[in-house]
């Protein structure tokens, strides 16, 4: 190999170990992108009719943004108090939950003889120890509000990340919705002409199963946050109205998402009795059955075929990669990968029929 040809080498894989490492960096960036583009083309669909009636979808598409943005402004105005003191109450109750567990663990420990021998050394075994901890602790007022700031920090940072992310989220869902060819158009150039035909077709019917599966998954949220909160009301569990809003939130994470609702729900059912903890979980599984088995096939009428294995693999493995926004886009983004496989590897190279 010629000294030209291996530094060429070199510079090629350098290149692509610095392009990783960018994509790796900026994760977060394309999945909050492709949320984008899901809410762009569901937009698109709002200003296409808007502009049969001769509004222009400058206008139009803004306009319908703003008034989704009021609406759950005005949702969130209108839940914030009952739902704060619903929230303070379950912050309350959860952790007395979690103690009358344990307690009943312990019962089951002792009852059993499986109680380990008390440990000898920590600050129960040292009094002095223990005090000195705490005498430093509280006398130490700087390292306190170290500590302090510690902890803000990433709460601002967080807060900061999630605005940015909404942000950009509004204004390229409506640069979607105002001109969608003008980015089809891109896409469609950068391939060649004898296979642009299967691309556009491609394209379209990516659009059809994103906005498919957004439409689904609102639809979903709405339907299992009322029917949750009103059977938790109706069983007298409390702080039901948020806990129907969490279980309707969650939807949007498949598999986890129910499950993760219900933790709260059984931790305060738990609280007043085991019977009733035992209905609520009753409550949950029928919910989720019925979401999974009857909702959303019916919303999405085929249009989102993602084997469940898959999804929960996907879902799993997102999670873990990109934490809860990868959880977030993990079914659409295997879903639309799914059918760009079947459309322009299985049928048009492997050569088999595909739906």
């Amino acid at each position: 190999m010629t000294s030209d040809r291996a530094a060429k080498v070199i510079a090629i894989a350098l290149g692509t170990l610095v392009l990783l490492l960018f994509l790796w960096k900026a994760r977060a960036l394309f999945l909050t992108i492709f949320l984008a583009i899901i809410a762009g083309l569901a937009l698109v669909r709002a200003a296409d009719w808007l502009e049969k009636h001769r509004i222009r979808r400058s206008v139009g598409a803004p306009l319908v943004m703003l008034l989704i943005v009021g609406a759950l402004v005005g949702l969130i105005a209108a839940v914030a108090v009952p739902v704060r003191k619903q929230a303070d109450e379950l912050t309350k109750e959860l952790p007395k939950a979690v103690r009358k567990v344990e307690g009943w663990l312990g019962k089951a420990q002792a009852a059993a003889k499986l109680q380990p021998a008390p440990q000898q050394g920590g600050a129960a075994g040292h009094p002095a120890r223990g005090q000195q901890q705490q005498s430093g602790a509280a006398g130490d007022p700087a390292r306190g509000q170290q500590g302090a700031g510690r902890s803000i920090v990433p709460v601002i940072s967080s807060t900061f990340e999630a605005m940015a992310g909404l942000l950009i989220i509004i204004f390229v869902a409506i640069y979607i919705g105002i001109s969608p060819d003008t980015y089809r158009q891109g896409i469609v150039h950068l391939i060649p002409h004898a296979r642009r035909p299967q691309m556009i077709e491609v394209l379209d019917e990516v659009g059809e199963t994103l906005r498919g599966w957004l439409t689904a998954r609102l639809i979903a949220m709405i339907v299992i946050g009322l029917v949750t909160g009103a059977a938790l009301a109706l069983l007298g569990v409390r702080g039901a109205l948020a806990l129907g809003i969490i279980a309707g939130l969650m939807e949007l994470i498949p598999f986890y998402g129910p499950v993760i609702a219900s933790i709260p729900a059984l931790g305060i059912a738990l609280l007043e009795s085991p019977q009733k903890a035992i209905y609520v979980a009753i409550l949950y599984i029928v919910i989720q059955q019925f979401e999974g088995n009857i909702l959303t096939p019916l919303l999405l009428k085929r249009r989102l075929e993602v084997p469940p294995v898959l999804t929960i693999v996907a879902v799993s493995a997102f999670g873990i990669v990109f934490g809860v926004l990868g959880m977030l886009a993990a079914e659409p983004l295997v879903a639309a990968a799914l059918l760009v496989v079947r459309k322009l590897y299985v049928r048009d190279v492997i050569g088999d029929e595909v739906e």
